[in-house]
């Protein structure tokens, strides 16, 4: 069974801690007042099923591992509409973005292949 140190502050903000780290696996680790949030594993930013920061203003950030990461869509959504796109840490322009992550999902598209003397190219299924 987790035990879980929960602090709050003279602002209401709530953190979980779990072995000194901020950590909570059952929703964000930290609680602002202001409606903020941030989901914390380990002492790394983190969450896989959304974003990792979601801010009052509605700005949302996505981390994996401690690295702004997403790999279905922007990691980085502004509340006034700006996108930024990450993988692993690196930024990336949209379509270098779709480029790496199609390397990334698809590393043997466009390879050849032979099997028994007759050679074959790879495609996406």
């Amino acid at each position: 069974m987790k035990t879980y140190i929960v602090n709050v502050n003279e602002y209401g903000t709530k953190r979980w801690y779990l072995n000194g780290n901020l950590h909570r696996t059952d929703g964000p680790a930290v609680e602002y007042v202001s409606g903020s949030k941030e989901w914390y594993l380990n002492g790394n930013l983190h969450r896989t099923d959304g974003p990792a920061v979601e801010l009052a203003s509605g700005s949302k950030f996505w981390y994996f591992n401690g690295k702004r990461h997403r790999e279905d869509g922007p990691a980085v959504e502004y509340s006034d509409g700006s996108k930024f796109w990450y993988l692993n840490g690196v930024p990336y322009s949209e379509a270098d973005w779709r480029n790496q992550l199609q390397k990334v999902k698809a590393p043997c598209v466009g390879k050849v292949v032979e099997v028994d003397g007759v050679k074959y190219k790879l495609v996406e299924a």
